[in-house]
């Protein structure tokens, strides 16, 4: 993170002593250990700067209204809502992380479709192509070496999440069991956000959702899948492009700090 820090000041010929405003947007700053010590590490680059430690669902919401009333949906690696009522008011749903939540998220569809192709060797489930284009990913020749490659050591979440293309390919090709996962992923989002809508009272307002991440970034059938999903929820939300990507919102913060202290 310190040499992203220093690599991003070094690209805008940036003084780091000169630097008076930061924003910075990190999973996991809610936690105040995670806080602390990234308080610690920017305050060492930036000695002199006022600095702001923000989600990345917050800098990725205000990337995508620009502070207007709206709501936003990320689906990567994990998944959370995050939405901004007019009273300027904010509420999340979800972001808890692969063991408690993330549903909807690429983890959550590449663990099912795993679960998916097992159940279809074990003939608990109906069959499934993902089975096999797990198998030629990996240069498996048993579904049994699956375990062995995903119970290492070395498996982080990411790693499973990176079977999520393949679910992907098999939806596209008209496997039912992929299409499934992935109409349930998108239910599991569209409630996310629904969660976010409720507690922030805009079910009778009209205000534009926009989604984020690699899960909805790959995939036109997955953002038509929730834009459906959505349209029979709440009347009044409208998908839409981020107006921005995450790194301008956080721009947008800092800038808007900057602003208030002159």
């Amino acid at each position: 993170l310190a040499e992203a820090i220093q690599k991003a000041l070094d690209g805008a010929n940036g003084d780091r002593l000169a630097v008076v405003t930061v924003c910075a947007g990190l999973a996991g700053v809610g936690r105040l250990n995670d806080r602390l010590i990234m308080k610690r590490l920017f305050t060492d680059i930036c000695p002199n700067a006022q600095l702001i430690l923000e989600t990345d669902a917050f800098i990725t919401l205000v990337g995508a209204t620009e502070y207007a009333p709206g709501v936003v949906v990320i689906s990567g690696t994990g998944s959370i809502a995050m939405g901004l009522n007019e009273k300027g008011e904010t509420a999340r749903a979800g972001g808890w992380g692969h063991i408690l939540g993330d549903e909807g998220s690429g983890y959550d569809i590449a663990r099912r479709g795993l679960m998916a192709a097992l159940h279809a060797h074990d003939g608990r489930g109906p069959d499934t192509i993902i089975r096999q284009k797990v198998m030629e990913q990996f240069y498996l020749t048993s579904v049994e070496e699956l375990i062995s490659l995903l119970y290492g050591e070395e498996t982080t979440p990411r790693r499973i999440a990176g079977v999520y293309p393949l679910i992907l390919e098999a939806a596209e090709e008209g496997d039912e069991v992929a299409g499934q996962l992935l109409e349930s992923a998108a239910a599991s989002l569209v409630q996310a956000a629904l969660a976010v809508i409720r507690r922030l009272k805009m079910e009778d307002k009209v205000f534009p959702v926009a989604l984020s991440g690699g899960v909805f970034r790959n995939s036109l059938k997955m953002c038509a899948t929730f834009q459906r999903l959505l349209a029979k929820t709440i009347a009044g939300a409208h998908l839409t492009e981020p107006c921005h990507p995450p790194e301008v919102g956080a721009l947008l913060i800092a800038r808007q700090a900057l602003t208030k202290a002159e």
